[in-house]
């Protein structure tokens, strides 16, 4: 794991660390005991010749090029020296830390437990994870390493400390990474079968509406039910593409659809207290963008607007219009002219102060307490905002609350996304050979293939169907097959199928797989892949594209 391999590299470089130590200690020790009249460092400019007078520098010189903070603590306590490091670290300079007591820049419980460790291994040293007090009052993680020394006959103890913030932030983002892919793995197992069961209402609903009387009540139910089953699709097919890590597809998009969508999943989640209100445009003009990162920045942000209001409540409101920038406008955020579709989140929450306002957008950056947020949600709404040549702004005032801005290019053009849609449904009478293993769905398969016109034979076993099919290779014009089957997989029949006829169309149905998609069931040589559940224009539509190829 990324994390482990983390831990041993910052242990490895500790380490290096406390040798590099223990040669300076044995070289002053040597110093002070007038063991030595004189060093020899090998140094930048070629070898170096210190006498015993100026026999210190290197040890200064180490402490002070080292990356960890560094500091030599009296017996009492009191800090003798520290480094430029270590001064950063804290917040702090120098002249502040030196003669301070140790105990005023480490918390009391952390002082104590430290203190403990350090009397029990004595010479030896100790180590171990504590925390440091900044000047302005913040803990610093760190890893510390600490022996004793002897200077100029006062006994202490030397410290380096290894700031552990980004090391933390680190392993709080992989194990929040870990969270989604395990959310994907669960997601895609819940879709599977859940989109089985829609497939059995959709399509058992358009059966019946089939033979149903025109405007009863019988018909308008069943319309009703066709419409849960169709909007739970969508519901399926949002919680899997936010889930999954997915490469960029960017597309004509209605930037309307994503934000109307995914309000409606965000507001089981969001607080009754705060009142959700979206003003959006259908008309608005199109962007070329993926929908699901498009969905991850409304997400963020509209999360993070409720973060703002969660004490004392208030209105969350989500903004879609298209927008000019021209030359004359006022523009200090340097938009470039030209068309937007600008999507605005607005919040009445606490706002963010001026000082740290330019700060929001960086990594790691976050105003929420501990285990509340990784500081990663605006820094990554920002960067998938600039992969699609946009832009964000933010306008806030302390106890009045924020507004976050974004401006994506509008896309001129509009190819086929208008065109009407065509209710016709082709209609065929060649041979299918259909498998699917859960028998409610073999029958609707049955029931839907006949009605369009085919002669259907059904198998509920992968193996039996690929049986079937070697016995007589020509007797079917086209084979439909799940994914998602016991004894073989859809894939794996495929290349069966393949590799006894090549030029067999094959169309794959599945539920979700973490297996395939449609590219590797391209790469196979299926002809065309569909995720359940399916219409019956939406069946016969594809039928028809693979067989009249």
């Amino acid at each position: 794991m990324e994390s482990d391999r983390t831990i041993r590299q910052l242990e490895a470089e500790l380490k290096e660390t406390q040798l590099r130590l223990e040669e300076a200690e044995e070289t002053l020790r040597a110093i002070r005991n007038h063991e030595v009249d004189a060093l020899v460092v090998d140094g930048p400019q070629g070898q170096q010749i210190y006498t015993l007078q100026g026999a210190e520098q290197p040890y200064r010189t180490l402490m002070e090029t080292m990356s960890e903070g560094a500091l030599t603590v009296a017996a009492d306590g009191t800090i003798l020296y520290c480094n430029q490091r270590l001064a950063e670290m804290l917040k702090a300079p120098l002249n502040r830390i030196i003669g301070l007591s140790f105990q005023e820049i480490m918390p009391s419980e952390d002082w104590q437990a430290f203190k403990a460790a350090l009397d029990a291994c004595g010479k030896e040293g100790c180590r171990g994870e504590y925390h440091l007090t900044a000047l302005e009052g913040r803990e610093v993680p760190v890893y510390v390493s600490a022996r004793a020394l002897l200077l100029q006959d006062v006994e202490g103890f030397c410290i380096v400390a290894t700031d552990l913030t980004e090391q933390r932030a680190l392993e709080q983002q992989i194990r929040q990474s870990q969270k989604m892919e395990a959310l994907g793995t669960l997601t895609g197992g819940i879709a599977h079968d859940f989109n089985n069961i829609l497939a059995a209402v959709v399509g058992f609903s358009e059966l019946l509406l089939g033979s149903a009387a025109k405007g009863n009540r019988q018909e308008h139910y069943l319309h009703r039910v066709l419409e849960a089953g169709l909007r739970g699709r969508e519901l399926v097919k949002q919680m899997l593409t936010f889930s999954r890590k997915t490469e960029q597809d960017k597309k004509p998009l209605h930037l309307s659809s994503v934000v109307k969508e995914t309000m409606k999943l965000l507001r089981a989640s969001i607080p009754a207290t705060i009142s959700v209100r979206t003003n959006v445009r259908d008309e608005s003009g199109l962007v070329f963008a993926d929908p699901t990162q498009m969905q991850q920045v409304l997400m963020n942000l509209c999360t993070n607007a409720a973060h703002a209001m969660q004490e004392r409540g208030g209105i969350l409101r989500v903004e879609l219009s298209d927008s000019r920038v021209s030359e004359s406008d006022k523009n200090p955020h340097d938009i470039k002219r030209g068309l937007y579709v600008k999507m605005a989140v607005h919040d009445t929450g606490t706002g963010i102060s001026s000082d740290i306002v330019d700060k929001i957008f960086d990594p790691f950056f976050t105003t929420k307490e501990r285990g509340e947020g990784t500081g990663l949600g605006l820094s990554v709404v920002h960067g998938i905002v600039k992969q699609h040549d946009g832009y964000i702004t933010v306008k806030s005032e302390p106890g009045k609350g924020s507004i976050f801005s974004v401006y994506l290019p509008m896309f001129a053009e509009k190819h086929s996304i208008d065109a009407p849609s065509d209710d016709h449904i082709p209609t065929g009478e060649e041979r299918v050979l259909f498998i699917e293993d859960e028998k409610a769905l073999a029958e609707l398969g049955r029931e839907i293939l006949r009605e369009l016109g085919y002669h259907v034979t059904v198998r509920t076993s992968s193996a039996e169907a690929l049986a079937l099919f070697a016995s007589d290779p020509s007797e079917f014009h086209l084979v439909i097959t799940d994914q998602t089957m016991p004894e073989m997989t859809g894939v794996d029949l495929a290349k069966e199928i393949l590799t006894i006829r090549a030029d067999m169309p094959i169309i794959m149905c599945t539920g979700f797989s973490h297996a395939v998609d449609a590219d590797k069931a391209k790469a196979t040589g299926i002809k065309a892949f569909a995720m359940k559940p399916l219409t019956k224009r939406e069946i016969a539509k594809t039928i028809r594209k693979v067989l009249d190829e």
